[in-house]
């Protein structure tokens, strides 16, 4: 139900209990005047009488008083008089016949002993009558009573049309006062409540451009839209403002995303330029002197043939990574078990740790199964191994642990591979797992290695980190799913 309905059947209904209640009292009111005025009217005409009879009898004309209470039946407002002896026995009354109940009321005998006069109503065959008994002197030694009675018909079906015309005005001005609340309220409430909604849900739709009319009177509600308008236009300027800075920022944005790219771009061509560079140097100039003596002893023109091979080969293996990194990976997944693949890939590499002063330790605290490809986990594997390797020039120890750990999407198994060396300086985390980014001087790395195994372990679902110990040198984190929550 609307506010509007509310408002107006509450103001209806008060007005209309005021109302009702105000013009009932007065209807009681006048019911209670006409029935007074009767009963005025009554005392009168009984008193009058009585004051004639008294005189009549008085002066023993007694023909005069029967003729006027005779008389009395030409009054239509009164139904009967009847005069009573001391003993209470009917004496004369007005009319030819009369109701054998009004002939020996009850309240007689207390009129005549006490010399008091009595009013009461009485109910006659479904009709109601008023009827008011007097003390009566005939003479000084002779008493009676005159009673005399007035039908409440006439006064009844006076105070039931009253009702009718009250209930029939009261419904009417119900009517009048619930079309004038209605319009009232439709034109100074309803209508600019209605404009209002109707504007807040068009700037929920996000049409800022609306704007409500403002009432001519200036109310409340003239002054709430206003408001409301105002409202409108900050907000349709901070909107434009919005826009404007949004726009801004995506300039911004895209000159420096292009900025990004531009500098990959260089790195990526510093690094292929540096990887391809040293290797053709030394083929051109290899090359030069296999041209400039064609007669050089055979083991020179070996040698100098076996330099360009070693080189080429270099170039080769720096196309296949970048191919590695760039083409789409057709993975073969296969349950493996982490601990055998980290052996094997040592057990590869031990000769060459041998040589380097390395000592590897491998640690695990239970078997760890993962979906992943075989060859390319070995590959990840080999590339950090040698990355830390290459961070330990004059020897030191490679530690290898696995370990399952829970993460938010998951169980997961973790490989942490610490090395002994300088560690990574802050600058380089940001950039560690770009393609040819190194620290490395010159020959030692492609920088491609860690980028590739970063890139292997995301597409197995999974992560890399990397951080530096408190006691020196640096520690990756492998994180691949358990092999029941990963691929298959």
């Amino acid at each position: 139900m609307s506010i509007g309905t509310k408002l107006i059947l509450l103001l209806t209904l008060t007005v209309g209990a005021v109302m009702f209640f105000a013009s009932f009292l007065s209807l009681r009111q006048r019911e209670a005047a006409l029935e007074s005025a009767l009963r005025d009217e009554l005392r009168a005409h009984a008193v009058t009488l009585r004051i004639a009879l008294e005189e009549n009898y008085d002066d023993g004309r007694v023909d005069e008083a029967r003729e006027l209470i005779d008389r009395l039946r030409e009054n239509s407002r009164i139904y009967v008089v009847l005069l009573f002896d001391e003993k209470g026995n009917p004496l004369e009354f007005s009319g030819s016949k009369i109701e054998t109940v009004f002939l020996s009321p009850p309240e007689l005998e207390i009129v005549l002993q006490r010399a008091e006069p009595v009013e009461f109503i009485r109910e006659v065959n479904g009709s109601r009558f008023l009827s008011l008994i007097l003390p009566l002197r005939f003479s000084e030694e002779r008493t009676g009573a005159l009673e005399m009675i007035k039908p409440l018909a006439r006064i009844e079906d006076d105070i039931a049309r009253r009702r009718v015309n009250w209930i029939s005005i009261t419904l009417l001005l119900l009517a009048v006062i619930f079309l004038v609340v209605v319009v009232v309220l439709s034109r100074s409430l309803s209508k600019p409540f209605q404009a209002l909604l109707e504007g807040a849900r068009a700037l929920g739709r996000g049409d800022l451009a609306y704007r409500v009319n403002v009432p001519k009177t200036r109310d409340e509600l003239a002054l709430l839209a206003e408001e409301f308008n105002r409202m409108a236009d900050n907000l349709e300027e901070q909107r434009r403002a919005a826009e404007t800075e949004a726009e801004n920022r995506l300039a911004l944005e895209q000159k420096l995303r292009h900025s990004e790219r531009l500098a990959s771009v260089g790195r990526l061509a510093a690094g292929i330029a540096h990887e391809f560079g040293a290797p053709l140097n030394v083929i051109d100039a290899r090359a030069e002197q296999l041209l400039e003596k064609p007669d050089a002893p055979p083991e020179k023109r070996e040698r100098n043939l076996t330099i360009i091979r070693r080189q080429t080969k270099r170039i080769s293996r720096t196309v296949r990574q970048l191919l590695n990194l760039s083409r789409p990976y057709n993975f073969r997944f296969a349950p493996v078990v982490i601990n055998e693949s980290l052996v094997e890939t040592l057990e590869e590499i031990g000769r060459n740790l041998k040589k380097s002063n390395i000592e590897a330790e491998f640690s695990a605290n239970g078997n760890y199964t993962v979906s992943a490809d075989r060859y390319f986990l070995r590959q990840v594997w080999l590339n950090i191994f040698q990355n830390a390797s290459q961070a330990m020039p004059d020897g030191g120890k490679l530690s290898i642990e696995c370990s399952g750990t829970e993460r938010e999407d998951g169980n997961f198994a973790v490989v942490r591979v610490s090395d002994t060396g300088k560690g990574i300086e802050a600058e380089h985390f940001d950039k560690i797992f770009d393609p040819f980014y190194t620290t490395k001087d010159i020959g030692e790395g492609t920088g491609l290695g860690l980028a590739v195994a970063h890139r292997i372990i995301e597409e197995h679902g999974g992560a890399i980190e990397a951080a530096n110990n408190a006691e020196g040198g640096a520690t990756f984190s492998v994180y691949l799913p358990l092999a029941n929550e990963g691929k298959k």
